[in-house]
């Protein structure tokens, strides 16, 4: 297709003066004040990343929706590289020819969908940005690992990436029962009773969805496959796609196993190099997350005993619906938390480690309703080994408060949030 036949499909407010309503969605997530908060006070590029199907398409309409309000249809564009990988300027240049607004001239909003597809992206961008001051950068990829080493080679300075997660659990209830939640504690028990499904489609398509087979399926499918057979075919070379399926399926059967190369290598007949680069492939796609094992020094961390968790917990429940509980609660905490540090020495392990090396906070997961002295053994060792101001046991029962060790429902968590839940401001933990 070409580029000006896909700018008059693709904006079709230039002639109607709005969004179609299918497409900008009544239901605003929060990272949508946060988006639209950056365009508005400051200039930077805002890049949107995200796993496939969270919603960064519809973040983009609705921002154009809201943008429509103040400025003339003609100055808002939107394209996406699906279809096609042209230059952004032959899109600027199409645009001008349909519009006769001078794009070097004239104020502008360039929504830009799918950014990770056009190679030189982050190049073009820069040349742009610091050549044209007029013009607002809107963009989203999926592909957040490539995403943001392109802008930190190309942009440094320049932007903003703003994560897309999957929903919340209350935005997960809010989109479901067609609320708007101001007071989030007026709902606290409503909204914990949505966990169970909610862990298993935490999709904003998936919201109302009642049939479990067909919400795996959707995650299957739209998210998944459309990840291993398409989406990386198209950002690198020499894919192997049996051999990804054969590592989802691995990972995602037991979440949190330790990762190890040579085993993997002699099961699936493959070079340990080609096992390495296509885990990487599953990382950068957001398919897994791999978590390290802590060291106080950065450079002593090693590449073996790392751990791998489904990027959520969501895709290893689509493809094994059954998985045991405590497996499922861990992943489930890795993921809202976005853990990257895990401990172990000897026979002592924690879970997962959150803030930065200087303020650490250990975090014991259990999948019990029952306090255990067992289960704040290790915490306390952690406490006193590096001298931590707060460790943390996430359970399913009452909260507990053990000095500097918190015990906090999980449901809490995810609710409020971790630092809200143990009662600490993360700026000044």
């Amino acid at each position: 297709m070409e580029v000006s036949d896909a700018l008059r499909l693709l904006n079709s407010w230039w002639t109607s003066g709005k969004v179609k309503s299918e497409l900008v969605k009544p239901y605003r997530r929060p990272v949508f004040s946060e988006v639209y908060d950056l365009l508005e006070n400051y200039k930077e590029v805002i890049i949107l990343t995200g796993l496939r199907r969270v919603g960064k398409t519809t973040i983009m309409y609705q921002i154009i929706d809201e943008l429509l309000k103040k400025v003339k249809p003609t100055s808002i564009i939107y394209f996406t590289f699906d279809y096609g990988n042209a230059d952004i300027t032959a899109v600027l240049d199409a645009y001008q020819q349909l519009t006769n607004i001078d794009w070097k001239e004239e104020k502008i909003y360039l929504f830009l969908d799918e950014v990770q597809k056009l190679k030189s992206w982050s190049q073009q961008v820069k040349i742009l940005y610091d050549a044209f001051p007029n013009i607002r950068f809107v963009l989203s990829g999926s592909a957040s690992l490539q995403l943001e080493k392109d802008a930190i080679d190309n942009l440094a300075g320049r932007y903003y990436l703003v994560e897309v997660p999957v929903l919340s659990i209350s935005e997960y209830y809010s989109l479901k029962y067609d609320k708007i939640i101001e007071n989030v504690k007026l709902y606290e028990e409503e909204i914990g009773r949505e966990l169970e499904t909610y862990i298993r489609r935490p999709f904003p398509e998936l919201a109302k969805v009642t049939d479990e087979a067909r919400a795996y399926e959707y995650i299957r499918e739209s998210v998944i496959a459309k990840i291993v057979s398409q989406d990386m075919l198209q950002e690198f070379e020499k894919v192997d796609i049996p051999l990804l399926n054969s590592l989802v399926s691995i990972f995602f059967a037991e979440p949190g196993m330790i990762l190890n190369i040579d085993s993997l290598s002699r099961t699936l007949k493959k070079r340990k190099q080609e096992i390495e680069r296509h885990i990487h492939m599953l990382e950068f796609a957001k398919i897994i997350r791999i978590v390290k094992n802590y060291r106080p020094s950065v450079l002593s961390e090693s590449r073996k005993l790392r751990k791998v968790y489904p990027y959520d917990i969501s895709l290893a429940l689509a493809e094994n619906p059954s998985l045991e509980k405590g497996k499922i609660t861990e992943a489930l905490i890795v993921s809202r938390l976005d853990i990257k540090l895990y401990w172990r020495e000897g026979n002592k392990e924690i879970d997962c480690l959150i803030g930065d090396r200087k303020d650490l906070i250990p975090i014991e997961v259990k999948a019990s309703d029952v306090l255990k002295e067992e289960y704040i053994k290790n915490l306390n060792y952690f406490v006193q080994k590096f001298n931590t101001k707060l460790g943390a046991l996430l359970y399913y029962g009452k909260r507990v408060d053990l000095g500097k060790i918190k015990v906090i429902n999980i449901k809490d968590v995810l609710i409020y949030g971790f630092y809200d839940a143990i009662g600490v401001h993360q700026n000044n933990k």
